[in-house]
């Protein structure tokens, strides 16, 4: 699929775009939210806690990743603010850096067809590179928070609980952890950190962009055959 050749009014409509569906994106998974929430408060109510855990986990993802939108909502305002410097300026002028990057590596992971074009008019204003190092999060340049909250990984067993005393709490309903399942998931918490430090590796990988991936081989290999009949 070809990339979108950049052009600065269609940029500007699409980030107004992506900042209203960011908007109505949160409040419905807000509103869902409560409602899985009251739910959970039921399961407890009826000593059905393995069940909680389980549905649970889903409102700790949920609630992650409407903490990025909420920061990708922030970076289509930085862009609009400062469009000026997208407009005059060839390279990536550093204030907006970290928004640009972000958008890039993010968009696809958004839901929000109006940030995927955002994105592919950013690729066509710095170019497949530019997106590339994005997606790899080349240098530390994606907002890490947002990394973070685009994991799909199990919640922490720690904060299962935590969020079911929450919940619990809120709605009246008489629970708290079992001491056993706080030990075990305090050492389990315990567990997970250890690794992490021990581990050289980084807790997440970036899923490569199949169509600049392919874009750029084919831009590779057509350089390479005008070497080979350069020199015939």
């Amino acid at each position: 699929m070809p990339l979108n050749t950049y052009n600065p009014n269609r940029l500007k409509v699409q980030l107004k775009l992506a900042i209203n569906r960011l908007k109505l994106l949160q409040q419905k998974k807000n509103s869902i939210n409560k409602q899985q929430r009251k739910e959970i408060a039921n399961l407890l109510e009826n000593s059905k806690t393995e069940s909680a855990k389980i549905r649970v986990e889903g409102i700790i993802r949920e609630d992650y990743f409407i903490e990025a939108l909420e920061i990708l909502e922030l970076y289509c305002d930085l862009l609009m603010a400062r469009f000026g410097l997208i407009e005059q300026i060839k390279h990536c002028d550093p204030t907006i850096s970290e928004a640009v990057n972000t958008l890039i590596y993010a968009a696809p992971r958004s839901e929000i067809k109006e940030l995927g074009q955002v994105r592919d008019q950013l690729i066509g204003k710095y170019g497949k590179e530019f997106a590339l190092n994005a997606i790899d999060n080349k240098d530390d340049c994606v907002n890490e928070r947002i990394i973070q909250k685009l994991m799909f990984s199990t919640p922490d067993p720690f904060l299962v609980n935590r969020y079911l005393e929450e919940i619990a709490k809120t709605y009246n309903v008489n629970w708290k952890a079992d001491d056993i399942d706080l030990i075990s998931a305090d050492l389990s918490s315990n567990s997970q950190v250890k690794n992490n430090k021990s581990s050289s590796e980084p807790t997440y990988t970036a899923l490569p962009d199949m169509d600049l991936l392919m874009s750029l081989n084919n831009d590779a290999k057509g350089e390479s055959n005008q070497s080979v009949s350069g020199r015939e």
